[in-house]
């Protein structure tokens, strides 16, 4: 049994290629395969989060992926990258070296070489940390937080109660700073859901977004019992059009260095603040239900982030309301969309509507109902373990996220 796992995560805007390196190295046993991202932007923001051993990029990535890998290689220590390069490869391997690449490898991929150089640029970098004061080491582990988007192409599944409850739990149960942001910014409804007094408007932030920071950014949230804070949804529907998404990426990079995590609900609809903000997530939870309309739903919403060129390794898919099939099954909603459910939500509609009408959270006024037990679940799986988590505990996640691509 290996005693180590190998961290990789891929750079390639060209998904085929993509696919084919994740079927490839998902049969290495050292190696896991733990993330990709097809745009430099989303790459650079990922990779502070899942901190991998080994960054894989190819040479034809828009914005350059020379000056991706010195960026890379300034930012992250102990973070190796190898460039997949087109000939002619003398010339690679000199930008290469320059950028602070550990290795270049010539295309089309030869994957006994690709595998040997992965082990190679390991090992380097593993010999090099014991090089490295103790205290630099800790401070490239430093995290930003985890931004989750929940989304649904369609209205009444339980996209804001999950949205929220899932909040409540990180703030309440996991101590973990976190922040809500209620983006249907037609129809939000959190301040309900939450019996949140909306003090200040939205609008206002975005007349001062050139001077954003965490401080003036929490000046406009609203703080629940719980812990969690909450920026609300504009007072009426016609303030909506004020939000660009130059806005939605100003704001959520001030409040990724601020909060551990922030819960962003979307509306059951694409709109460009929200594809902003699917765009700079961590993680996209697709919310459905047993019912074949959702399904149908969900399905036209996969293609449309296909066609947006969303990485599919970011989306989950969450099943609300089950154990009322009424026909429709898990393995049907899988085959369906071939996609694995990531997780499950019991039918609890009597916890579920006295929360809503009480404006209480039943996560966190009824933490032992089975829609709390189902969102605690959740949370458990979205939650970060400390990096001195033992290797050995982590299981091997790889076949799970990319089964559906296969």
């Amino acid at each position: 049994m290996s005693v180590y796992t190998i961290k990789v995560f891929l750079v390639n805007s060209d998904q085929e290629a993509a696919k084919s390196l994740v079927e490839v190295l998902s049969n290495v046993e050292d190696i896991e395969i733990i993330g990709d991202a097809n745009r430099r932007e989303s790459a650079l923001a990922m990779l502070g989060e899942l901190l991998p051993n080994v960054v894989i990029i190819d040479d034809e990535l828009p914005g350059g992926a020379y000056s991706l890998a010195e960026e890379i290689t300034q930012k992250f220590i102990n973070m190796a990258v190898i460039i997949l390069a087109k000939p002619p490869i003398d010339q690679a391997f000199r930008d290469a070296l320059q950028a602070g690449a550990r290795g270049v490898l010539g295309k089309p991929v030869n994957f006994p070489d690709l595998v040997e150089a992965i082990y190679g640029a390991y090992e380097y970098e593993k010999k090099r940390r014991v090089l490295l004061p103790s205290k630099t080491i800790e401070e490239s582990r430093k995290r930003k937080a985890k931004v989750i988007t929940v989304f649904s192409g369609k209205g009444g599944v339980g996209k804001t109660t999950l949205a929220v409850n899932l909040a409540t739990t990180l703030a309440k149960k996991y101590e973990a700073r976190t922040m809500l942001w209620d983006l249907d910014l037609h129809h939000g409804i959190v301040a309900v859901a939450t019996n949140i007094v909306q003090r200040r408007h939205i609008t206002d932030l975005l007349n001062e977004i050139q001077y954003l920071d965490g401080d003036l950014l929490e000046s406009y949230l609203e703080r629940h019992e719980s812990g969690l804070m909450v920026l609300p949804a504009p007072f009426t529907p016609e303030f909506a059009d004020f939000v660009s998404t130059e806005h939605v990426t100003k704001l959520l990079s001030v409040a990724r260095e601020n909060w551990d995590y922030i819960i962003v609900d979307c509306p059951s609809f694409f709109h460009e603040p929200a594809v902003a903000a699917m765009r700079q997530s961590d993680l996209i939870l697709l919310v459905g239900s047993l019912d074949m309309g959702t399904i149908k739903n969900l399905k036209a919403c996969l293609m449309i982030m296909d066609k947006l060129n969303f990485s599919r390794t970011r989306l989950r898919l969450v099943v609300n309301r089950v154990g009322r099939e009424f026909g429709v099954y898990l393995k049907d909603i899988e085959a369906t969309l071939k996609m694995p459910v990531f997780a499950t939500i019991p039918a609890d509609a009597n916890s579920v509507l006295t929360g809503l009408n009480q404006g209480v959270p039943p996560a966190y006024s009824q933490p032992n109902s089975d829609f709390s037990r189902g969102i605690q679940m959740l949370a458990e799986k979205v939650f970060d373990r400390e990096e001195i988590e033992e290797p050995e505990k982590k299981k091997k996640k790889v076949s799970g996220f990319f089964n559906f691509m296969k």
